[in-house]
């Protein structure tokens, strides 16, 4: 008998979108949304002084979570995302091996306060306007 782990493959990020979603709708009508986030992370050295390292995440959203990030998100737009790692690798137009690690969003949750934490997902229509509470300002990383 064989022995499986379980296959886990759960991302939860926050950060601000380094430049505005690159959104198109593709040949059979699918909306899609690229764009990459900038995470922050505060931590202190050696020597007790603080330090801010970034981790830039790419990040691919799909259907209405694709057209609603490119609705409300821009520049500098805080948000938490939530989905799961997926590695793409292609052969560029100079025969070039290329590859990248993304994240495919399930859940977007929009943290700017003219949005009042609006969150927006693939499975549910009635999600346009639901507020989550359950992260306090004072814990968001930026």
């Amino acid at each position: 008998m064989e022995l499986r782990m379980p296959s886990i493959n759960k991302v939860i990020i926050s950060g601000n979108l380094v430049r505005d979603p690159d959104t198109r709708i593709l040949e059979n009508g699918t909306h899609m949304a690229r764009m990459s986030i900038a995470n922050n992370q505060r931590y202190r050295d050696r020597n007790g002084e603080w330090q801010e390292k970034t981790c830039y995440v790419d990040v691919v959203a799909w259907r209405k979570t694709a057209e609603l990030v490119s609705e409300y998100c821009r520049k500098g737009s805080p948000v938490l995302v939530e989905g799961e790692l997926v590695y793409n690798s292609w052969e560029d137009s100079d025969g070039n091996r290329r590859s990248r690690l993304e994240v495919n969003a399930r859940r977007i949750q929009f943290l700017e306060k003219k949005n009042q934490g609006s969150s927006f997902d693939d499975d549910s229509e009635a999600s346009k306007n639901s507020r989550d509470q359950g992260i306090p300002d004072d814990d968001i990383p930026f």
